[in-house]
């Protein structure tokens, strides 16, 4: 059974939610030394005592993690530190996606008042 479940929602392609998925994994392995693998859309990571998932939909972002017994006492540390994480990556990548798809600035021309 999970000890931390966490849905994020989000507007991206399939295949930005994935990277995202996979820069909050390096992030977290670089923090907490988890190795992960993709199967399918899942992300599956682990190390002593942490396993879980992260499954991407087109909508939304699945996490499940499991913690052994001598992490669950760090259990709020972690879901603070995660949920940080993945709205940090979420904002920037809505952010990235809305300025990407802005229509380029006009530039006003300018009248010369210059007389002939």
């Amino acid at each position: 059974m999970s000890d931390i479940k966490m849905i994020k929602y989000h507007s991206l392609p399939l295949a930005k939610a994935r990277d995202l998925v996979q820069k909050a994994a390096d992030n977290l392995g670089e923090e907490y030394d988890l190795t992960s693998e993709w199967h399918g859309d899942a992300l599956h990571f682990h190390r002593a005592g942490v396993q879980g998932q992260m499954k991407v939909t087109h909508t939304e972002i699945h996490l499940d993690v499991t913690l052994g017994f001598l992490l669950k006492p760090f259990k709020a540390k972690f879901v603070e530190h995660i949920e940080h994480n993945f709205d940090r990556l979420l904002s920037g990548a809505h952010k990235a996606g809305k300025a990407a798809s802005k229509p380029p600035a006009r530039k006003a021309a300018k009248k010369s008042t210059r007389k002939a």
